[in-house]
């Protein structure tokens, strides 16, 4: 009898749900200070900003070779590696960032700094691999979108606790202590992980030829990802889009600061409300019925820019933009486990992060050429533009390359990418 929803629940729960969380919201808890810290440790502005963008390209290029790394030491061993390096880094910010507050700061402390930022941008790619990997392996098909999309969904309750911890810690003990947050959270989730990620039995690299399987070719599994990961690209590109253009806009309209956060804290209430039903939507009636409206409602919210002079404007543009990625809460890990084949899953799913990845680069380029010729509001229609396009290619692609069945690949696929 196939698994229920429920019972799958309570089993990942403390291998990875629980562990996603903790991890997300101290990850959340350091993001607000770390460009604060580098100023106090001493580092320039563009420094601060060339260390957030190389820390940006770990995040496209890392996935590839941290890809190889899972598929062949497994995911729990990636897991527990990964989370011990995330502590590591974590302590050596932690050092650089009270070596700041001193009156004499430390000639060592801005180079430590730096490698933590950097080494914990490694040790997060392994993470979220190896729980990619697990999930896609562990979860059924007909369970797949709402697990998955679970797994999203605890990312962004961690990710609207963890500031809100950070905030509590750092106005009672200072900046430093936001990393004491994430340190703590990171170290709960390498135990959970250590105590309830069982390992996996691996197959033989080598299997008599009369068991092995061909499988689909390199280019069956490659074109399909290539076209359908385009659509997921511009997704992220949109994701990454909102949360740098929103505020611009709120602040060129002349919005208060006060303002635009609370309209923010509305929009993340309205996106948690979309997480389980999208995932209802994307088991039942295929990927691209939440995929489309996800991309297709935030390229409308963009296009709206123009109203976000007034606030009742601002509100709706924001929580059209809420409710359509909302709706797209886990596509992005479901689709990448609908089109890697099982056989070194995780170094296709290494490609497959670099590929959407890349539109968290792509996105802050596009705003920043257009803002520098035309306006935050001409960026804001740009984006939208670019949204819609994203859901027309969807439109076309994802009903054909996933027509509601399982995905193509066998487990004994011997594909590497």
């Amino acid at each position: 009898m196939a698994e229920e929803l429920p019972v799958l629940l309570r089993r990942l729960m403390l291998p990875i749900y629980l562990p996603t969380a903790l991890y997300a919201c101290g990850t959340a808890a350091i993001v607000p200070v770390l460009p604060l810290v580098g100023l106090a440790l001493g580092l320039s502005v563009p420094q601060v900003a060339l260390l957030i963008t190389a820390a940006g390209l770990i995040t496209v290029i890392g996935p590839l070779p941290t890809g190889q790394v899972v598929a062949r030491l497994g995911e729990r061993a990636a897991l527990v590696i990964g989370g011990a390096v995330s502590v590591a880094a974590i302590v050596g910010c932690l050092v650089a960032a009270l070596a700041g507050t001193r009156e004499a700061v430390p000639a060592w402390a801005p180079g430590l700094f730096c490698a933590g930022v950097l080494v914990m941008s490694l040790g997060d790619l392994t993470w979220d691999l190896g729980r990619q990997t697990y999930l896609a392996d562990e979860v059924p098909v007909h369970l797949r979108a709402r697990a998955m999309t679970l797994f999203g969904g605890t990312m962004r309750v961690g990710r609207i606790i963890g500031p809100l911890l950070g905030a509590g810690v750092i106005a009672v003990a200072g900046a430093p202590m936001a990393f004491v947050v994430h340190l703590v959270a990171a170290l709960v989730s390498l135990v959970l992980v250590v105590g309830f990620v069982p390992p996996r039995i691996v197959a033989p690299a080598h299997l008599p030829d009369t068991e092995i399987d061909p499988g689909p070719s390199r280019r069956d599994v490659l074109g399909p990802l290539l076209l359908v990961g385009i659509a997921v690209l511009v997704l992220t590109v949109a994701r990454t889009n909102r949360d740098l253009l929103l505020p611009l806009l709120g602040h060129a309209f002349g919005h208060t600061e006060a303002v635009v956060s609370l309209v923010f804290a509305v929009a993340a209430v309205a996106e948690l409300a979309f997480i389980l039903p999208a995932g209802t939507l994307m088991d039942r009636f295929g990927r691209a019925a939440v995929l489309v409206p996800c991309l297709v409602l935030m390229g409308v919210g963009f296009l709206l820019a123009p109203l976000a002079a007034g606030l009742p404007g601002f509100v709706v543009i924001s929580l059209v933009v809420a409710v359509g990625n909302g709706l797209g809460a886990g596509i992005n890990k479901t689709l990448s486990a609908d089109l890697t084949p099982v056989r070194n899953r995780a170094g296709w799913l290494g490609l497959w992060n670099s590929l959407t990845g890349a539109g968290a680069l792509i996105g802050p380029a596009l705003v920043a050429a257009t803002t520098g010729v035309a306006g935050v509001v001409t960026a804001t229609v740009a984006t939208g533009w670019l949204s819609l396009a994203g859901g027309a290619w969807a439109v076309w692609w994802v009903p054909r390359l996933l027509p509601g069945r399982r995905p193509v690949p066998t487990e004994n696929a011997a594909i590497d990418p």
